[in-house]
């Protein structure tokens, strides 16, 4: 009769997320894994099948809290418009001079993508999620006549997308948040706001500060 198990499944997980998003895949060693989970190496084995496999699982969790984070975008009382904005002010002050937990979803993209398609796989599922979640944030504020209605929803969410992900990056190598946020306000620029979009910005023409 196998023994039950003595450590919380979750626990392992997010302790080994933590040591990977320091490190790598490739420079966390199974010893330092070990230690960071307070596993075994049979238990490890018995439990997940191995490194690769408990990596998968650590990824794979980060990878969904960083697709959970992005809906935000999507409700709250706030203007479409103001809510793609306070999303980029956030990333700008959360991440700024590698302040913010590292990212495993960012480590993992940036390590593993170009050759190992699994991990690939998974990024770019996670993109296409965030990019049509800012998409739809930009469709809003077209109904809500913020945005020229003309304007390339899809497009315009992939675009912020890539602005947002690429300030977590930067703010990974320790760029300064003052840096990051002002990548992020002048990417409102490339919008095509109307008066009632800059409005509920609080701005006036021009001025995106």
């Amino acid at each position: 009769m196998p023994r039950p198990r003595t450590f919380d499944e979750d626990d392992v997980i997010d302790r080994a997320r933590k040591a990977f998003a320091e490190t790598g895949f490739a420079g966390t060693s199974l010893d330092t894994l070990l230690e960071a989970t307070g596993l075994a190496r049979q238990s490890l084995y018995n439990a997940f099948g191995g490194k690769k496999e408990l990596f998968m699982r650590a990824f794979l969790s980060d990878t969904a809290e960083a697709v959970e984070a992005v809906e935000s975008v999507r409700h709250g009382e706030d203007s479409p418009i103001t809510r793609i904005r306070r999303q980029l002010v956030k990333v700008a002050v959360e991440h700024g001079e590698a302040k913010a937990a590292p990212s495993l979803f960012t480590k993992a993209a940036v390590e593993l993508s170009s050759h190992d398609p699994e991990v690939a796989s998974a990024v770019a599922t996670a993109f296409d999620v965030m990019s049509r979640h800012y998409a739809a944030c930009i469709a809003e504020a077209q109904g809500a006549g913020e945005i020229d209605a003309g304007a390339d929803a899809d497009s315009l969410g992939t675009y912020f997308c890539a602005v947002i992900e690429g300030m977590s990056t930067l703010g990974g190598a320790g760029v300064p948040r003052a840096t990051l946020l002002d990548i992020g306000l002048t990417s409102l620029t490339a919008v095509p706001v109307t008066d009632l979009g800059r409005e509920h910005l609080g701005t006036g023409e021009g001025d995106w500060s």
